[in-house]
C-alpha cells in the first residue's frame, strides 16, 4: 500500500477498529507516565502543599523505596495480565480478550484517584497494570491480523505510537494539574478512557484471521470485506490463510453466516506457554523475542518516562516538566515517522540502529548529569527517546507474530510481554534507589546493557522482513532452528520423551530423547521359530509377556489428518495418501492406506463452517470423486457413526483364500497357524532418503516399502486393506547429515550399529508414539488387532502404545526378496548382506541367516 493511496484504500471502518483497539496501548502508556509529572505533589515534597482536607489527604508521604513500590506495582499487574492474555486470546478471541481488559482499565483508576494511603494507591496501580499487560499482548496480534499483509510493520507500529500518545496525554495533564489535589484528576482520566474503549469495542469486529482459523471462513470473509472495502481484492489474503475462494464460498449453506462454536482443531492448535518453551523450534524463537523485549526496557527508556521530571529537576529547574512534554511529543513523531522503515529497512536493522543511538545517548546523558551540562543533557534525552522510537519502540511488538506459527503467537506474545514487564518492574522499583546513589552514573549501566543487546541481536535474532515462512526466516539466521526429530518432545505433559535402549547404553552411547528405543528383547508371547524357513505369520500376545515393560511415552501425541487423496499406481492398484500434522513436531507425516475399509476419524469429523466442496477437496468423502458430485455424506459415513447397520463381514471372502495362494503371496504359515486375513496389515516405515530414492545398495529400506505396498494392495493377502505409516525422520531419527557420516564410518569398517554409537546416537532411535496415534485415528486401535509387518520384535510392543491402544495379533516377517527368490529378484550386494547380518546378530531381528 503506497502512502499516497491511503485515503483510497483504507476504509473508515478499518481506521475505527484500529483506533479503538489501540486505546489499550494508549492506557498502557498513560499509566506508565501518570506519576511522573505530579511526583513532587503526590509525595508531599513541596511543603507549601502539604496541607490536608477533611476528606482525602492532599498528598501521601513516601520515601524512594515506597515510591518505587507504587511505581512497580503497576508492572506486577502488567506481568499477570501479560501471562494470562495469550491463552485467553487464543481460546476466546482477540475482541473478547480486549473487552475483558477494559474492566481493569475502568476499575483501577477508581482506586488510584480515591486512594487515602500507599496501599490503596499501589492496589489501584496493580489493577490497572493487569489491563495494560493484557492489552499490549492481544492488541499487536489483533492489529497484525487486521492489517493488510504488506503493511503489517507499518500498522504494527501503531501500538507503540498510541503508547507514546498515552504518555504525552499523561504528561500534558501533569503539566497543568500538578498542584493541590488535582493529581487525582490525572489518575481518574484513565478510567474515562477505559470506559470509552469498552463502548467502542461493542462496534468493532473480531479478527478475520482468527475466525478463519477457528473454522468460520464465511464470517471471516464477510468481516475482511467490510474492513478492506468493496474495491479491495481479498482473495490472495484469504488464500494465504488456507480459506476457500469466492466460488467456494458461494456454495456454503444458508446458515453458514451464523456464529459457530470454536472448533476442536482450534482448541488443539493453540500451544500453551510451557509447550512453547519446550517446543523444539519455538523455544528459540521465544528466546529471541524475550531478549528483544528485555532490550526495550533495560536500555533505560522508562527511567525517562517514569522518573524524568524528578531526575532532571535539579539540572533543568522548572523546565524539566516541559522537557518531558517535548520528549513525549518527539517520541510520537519519531515512532510514527519511522513506522514505514520497519517494512523498508527491516526489523533487525531498525533494532540495531535504535540500540546504537540509545547507547550513545546514555553515555552523553551520564556526562551531562555528572558535569551539570544542562544543554547536553537535554539534547541527549531527546536523542535517546528518538532512537528508541526508531526501532526498540515498535519492533518488539511485531516480532512475536513473525517468528512463530499461528499456533504459538498468543503464548509467545505472553512470554515476551511477561519478560518485558519483569524488566519494567526492575527499572520502576530500583531506578529511584540506584539513581539516588549513583546519580548520572546510572546511565553508564544502560549504555553497557545497550551494547550487550546490540551484540546479541546481531548474532541471534533473524530478519523477518519479506519472509513468507518460518523456515525462510530462520534459514537466514546464524542460529538456525534445529528441525531434526531428535529434538521431539511430548508437548502434552511437558516432559522430554524417554529412552532407555539397553544395547546403546551398554556401549557408552548417550540415551536418546526419542521414545521408545528400549523394547522387549524378544517377540513377546509365543515363541517365533526360525527353522526350517524364515518365519512368515507368527501370533503374538504382549499381554502374556514376562519381559520388562518398555519405556513408552506416557501420553500419546495428538494427530490430525489434514488431507487425503487417491493415488493411482503403476501396478493398477490405488492407494490413499493421508497427510498428518501433530503436536510434537512440524513435519507432515504420512499414512499410505490401501483399500476402502480404513478411514481417518479426524479427517471425516465435521469442521465448522465448511462446505461440501471443502470436505471433498480435503478428501473427507467416501467412494470416488467424479465431475458434478455435490455431496460427501453418504451411507458409509453414517454407518461409521452408528446411524446405519454395519456392512456385511468380510470373513467369507477372506476365508476363501487358499493356503497355496497365501504362500505364493509371501504370507506362508508356520506350525499350522493360519493367518487371520481379516486383520489389516500395517507397516511402520521410517523415511530413508538414500535407501528409497538414490538406488542405494547399502540397505533394503526401499525394497521393504515396495514389498509392504504389494502385500497390502493385493485382495488375497489383505482383503481388509492395510496402512503404511510413513514417519518423516531420515534414517533412524538422526538426520540425513548424520546418516551420511555413518556411511563413511561403515566404509572404514564399522557396521551400521557401531557407526551410530560412534556418532553418539542410540543404535535405534525411532519413535513409535506418532505411529500409534495415527493408527488409532485410522480406526486400527482397539482389541480387534492388526498384523504388523516387521522382523523387529522390539517394534511389536512399542507400536501398541503405553496402554496397548493398538493390539498386534500377528507379526508378519519381511523376508528379503533376494532370499525368497534365490537371487532372481531384490537387491544383491555385499553392503546389504552386511546390513541384514547386523540386524540379525545385533538387533536380534527374527530372520535366520541365509546359508
Amino acid at each position: 500500500m503506497d502512502p499516497r493511496t491511503w485515503f483510497r484504500d483504507l476504509t473508515p471502518y478499518f481506521i475505527f477498529n484500529l483506533f479503538i483497539a489501540t486505546l489499550g496501548p494508549l492506557l498502557f502508556g498513560f499509566h506508565l507516565a501518570e506519576l511522573n509529572a505530579p511526583e513532587d505533589v503526590i509525595r508531599c515534597k513541596k511543603d507549601s502543599i502539604a496541607a490536608a482536607t477533611a476528606t482525602l489527604p492532599q498528598c501521601i508521604k513516601m520515601d524512594p523505596t515506597q515510591w518505587g513500590v507504587v511505581g512497580s506495582s503497576y508492572t506486577l499487574g502488567g506481568l499477570l495480565g501479560a501471562l494470562s492474555a495469550g491463552p485467553l486470546a487464543g481460546r476466546y478471541g482477540r475482541k473478547r480478550t480486549m473487552q475483558l481488559t477494559t474492566i481493569f482499565f475502568a476499575i483501577g483508576p477508581v482506586f488510584e484517584a480515591l486512594s487515602p494511603n500507599i496501599g490503596v494507591l499501589a492496589f489501584g496501580r496493580l489493577i490497572s497494570g493487569i489491563g495494560a499487560g493484557a492489552s499490549v499482548v492481544v492488541v499487536p496480534i489483533y492489529i497484525s491480523e487486521l492489517s493488510p499483509p504488506a503493511e503489517r510493520g507499518l500498522f504494527g507500529a501503531f501500538t507503540q505510537v498510541m503508547c507514546n500518545m498515552g504518555i504525552l496525554v499523561a504528561q500534558l495533564l501533569g503539566y497543568f494539574l500538578s498542584r493541590g489535589q488535582y493529581w487525582r484528576i490525572i489518575l481518574a482520566a484513565a478510567g474515562a478512557i477505559g470506559l470509552l474503549q469498552s463502548l467502542g469495542l461493542l462496534l468493532t469486529v473480531e479478527s478475520p484471521k482468527y475466525l478463519a482459523d477457528q473454522g468460520n471462513p464465511t464470517k471471516a470473509k464477510r468481516i475482511l470485506r467490510a474492513i478492506r472495502g468493496e474495491k479491495f481484492d481479498i482473495e490472495e489474503e484469504m488464500n494465504s490463510w488456507g480459506v476457500e475462494s469466492e466460488e467456494q464460498t458461494l456454495l456454503a449453506s444458508g446458515d453458514a453466516e451464523d456464529v459457530v462454536p470454536r472448533s476442536k482443531q482450534g482448541n488443539e492448535d493453540q500451544l500453551s506457554i510451557l509447550e512453547v518453551l519446550r517446543h523444539p523450534e519455538y523455544k528459540k524463537a521465544a528466546l529471541a523475542v524475550v531478549m528483544v523485549m528485555l532490550a526495550q526496557q533495560l536500555s533505560g527508556i522508562n527511567s525517562i518516562v517514569m522518573y524524568g521530571v524528578s531526575l532532571l529537576a535539579d539540572l533543568l529547574k522548572s523546565n524539566s516538566a516541559l522537557l518531558n512534554l517535548a520528549v513525549s511529543a518527539i517520541n510520537i513523531l519519531v515512532t510514527a515517522g519511522c513506522a514505514p522503515l520497519t517494512d523498508k529497512l527491516g526489523r533487525k536493522a531498525c533494532l540495531l540502529n535504535s540500540l546504537a543511538g540509545m547507547g550513545i545517548s546514555s553515555l552523553l546523558l551520564a556526562i551531562g548529569i555528572i558535569y551539570s551540562m544542562s544543554i547536553l543533557s537535554a539534547v541527549a534525552v531527546l536523542f535517546f527517546v528518538a532512537s528508541f522510537g526508531l526501532g526498540l519502540g515498535p519492533v518488539p511488538f511485531i516480532l512475536s507474530s513473525e517468528l512463530v506459527g499461528q499456533d504459538a503467537v498468543g503464548a509467545t506474545q505472553s512470554i515476551a510481554l511477561g519478560a518485558n514487564w519483569i524488566a519494567t518492574f526492575l527499572v520502576a522499583q530500583f531506578f529511584p534507589i540506584v539513581s539516588a546513589i549513583l546519580h548520572g552514573k546510572v546511565y553508564f549501566i544502560f549504555a553497557g546493557l545497550s551494547a550487550f543487546f546490540f551484540v546479541f541481536i546481531s548474532w541471534y535474532v533473524p530478519e523477518t522482513k519479506g519472509k513468507k515462512s518460518l523456515d525462510e526466516v530462520w534459514a537466514s539466521s546464524p542460529r538456525r532452528i534445529d528441525l531434526t526429530p531428535s529434538s521431539l518432545h511430548d508437548d502434552r505433559d511437558g516432559e522430554p520423551t524417554r529412552h532407555g535402549h539397553a544395547r546403546a547404553l551398554s556401549n557408552g552411547a548417550l540415551p536418546s530423547l526419542i521414545s521408545p528405543a528400549f523394547t522387549p528383547p524378544a517377540t513377546p508371547g509365543l515363541s517365533t521359530p526360525s527353522h526350517p524357513r524364515p518365519p512368515r505369520s507368527i501370533p503374538v500376545d504382549t499381554s502374556l509377556s514376562d519381559t520388562p515393560t518398555p519405556s513408552l511415552v506416557e501420553v500419546l501425541p495428538i494427530v490430525e489428518c489434514e488431507v487425503r487423496a487417491r493415488i493411482p499406481t503403476t501396478t493398477g492398484q490405488e492407494m490413499w495418501l493421508h497427510v498428518y500434522k501433530n503436536n510434537v513436531d512440524t513435519k507432515e507425516h504420512l499414512a499410505i492406506v490401501f483399500g476402502n475399509k480404513i478411514r481417518s476419524r479426524s479427517l471425516d469429523a465435521e469442521r465448522a463452517g465448511e462446505t461440501e466442496l471443502d470436505r471433498m477437496t480435503r478428501g473427507a468423502y467416501v467412494g470416488r470423486l467424479y465431475p458434478g458430485r455435490t455431496t460427501s455424506r453418504i451411507d458409509q459415513i453414517k454407518r461409521a457413526e452408528g446411524v446405519l447397520p454395519p456392512s456385511p463381514s468380510l470373513s467369507s471372502s477372506a476365508s476363501s483364500v487358499s493356503g497355496e495362494e497365501v504362500a505364493r503371496m509371501g504370507l506362508e504359515t508356520d506350525n499350522g497357524h493360519e493367518s487371520n486375513l481379516d486383520l489389516p496389515l500395517v507397516r511402520i516405515h521410517s523415511e530413508c532418503y538414500t535407501g528409497e530414492t538414490v538406488w542405494s545398495a547399502r540397505c533394503d529400506c526401499g525394497e521393504q516399502l515396495d514389498e509392504a505396498a504389494r502385500l497390502m494392495a493385493h485382495p488375497s493377502t489383505a482383503p481388509t486393506g492395510g496402512a503404511v505409516i510413513y514417519l518423516r525422520q531420515e534414517g533412524r531419527g538422526i538426520g540425513l547429515g548424520e546418516k551420511l557420516k555413518a556411511y563413511n564410518l561403515q566404509d572404514l569398517g564399522n557396521d551400521t550399529y557401531e557407526a551410530n554409537l560412534l556418532l553418539r546416537h542410540p543404535a535405534d532411535a525411532r519413535s513409535y508414539g506418532l505411529a500409534t496415534s495415527m493408527l488409532m485415528d485410522l480406526g486400527l486401535g482397539g482389541d480387534d488387532g492388526i498384523r504388523l509387518l516387521t522382523n523387529n520384535p522390539d517394534k511389536v510392543r512399542a507400536v501398541e502404545g503405553p496402554g496397548r491402544e493398538v493390539v498386534v495379533r500377528e507379526r508378519v516377517a519381511m523376508v528379503p526378496l533376494a532370499w525368497k527368490t534365490g537371487g532372481k529378484e531384490g537387491i544383491r550386494s555385499e553392503e546389504v548382506e552386511k546390513y541384514l547380518s547386523t540386524k540379525i546378530e545385533k538387533f536380534k531381528h527374527m530372520l535366520a541367516q541365509r546359508e
